[in-house]
């Protein structure tokens, strides 16, 4: 094969490529949603530790973090917060989930041009539950904690779901 007839049948490949990729929204479909694309659901539930990050599973480049919950030895807490954050080129944290304290979150996020905190939701002993809407990739989803676990002798825990 000669190559300018090479490079065409690469450049060919590239553009059918391309356009696939744009007819699909720009995102591959996710297969643990179950639902096409545009369809609107909501996903299981999953739970995650106080003073910690976790990927959003089905969305790209987005992650939950929950502040530390300071709960009392008589039940209840005091009110703490939950962000988003999006990444702008990348993933916003390295991990899909780790420890991290609201200092480090603010030293992370504060001057970093991919990490894009949205919220803060703020979760109180009187409202335990609440939601937080944001934007990926042009599309809305909403993120819901739907419980707070609080604990006397081990670690504080929340609920969360994510809706599309």
């Amino acid at each position: 094969m000669s190559r300018r007839l090479t490079a065409a049948v690469v450049a060919a490949a590239g553009i059918a490529l391309a356009q696939a990729w744009l007819q699909a929204g720009g995102q591959k479909p996710d297969p643990s949603r179950g639902k096409p694309a545009g369809a609107a659901g909501c996903g299981a539930t999953f739970t995650m530790p106080e003073a910690s990050f976790r990927t959003l599973d089905g969305v790209r480049d987005a992650s939950v973090w929950a502040d530390d919950i300071d709960s009392s030895l008589l039940g209840g807490f005091k009110p703490f917060e939950v962000y988003v954050v999006t990444g702008k080129l990348y993933a916003p944290f390295q991990l899909k989930e780790g420890k991290l304290g609201r200092d480090n979150f603010r030293k992370y996020t504060e001057k970093n041009y991919n990490t894009q905190p949205q919220g803060p939701l703020t979760i109180a002993d009187s409202h335990p539950q609440g939601q937080l809407t944001f934007v990926q990739d042009d599309r809305r989803y909403v993120l819901k904690v739907t419980s707070v676990t609080p604990s006397k002798f081990d670690k504080d825990t929340i609920t969360v779901q994510l809706c599309w």
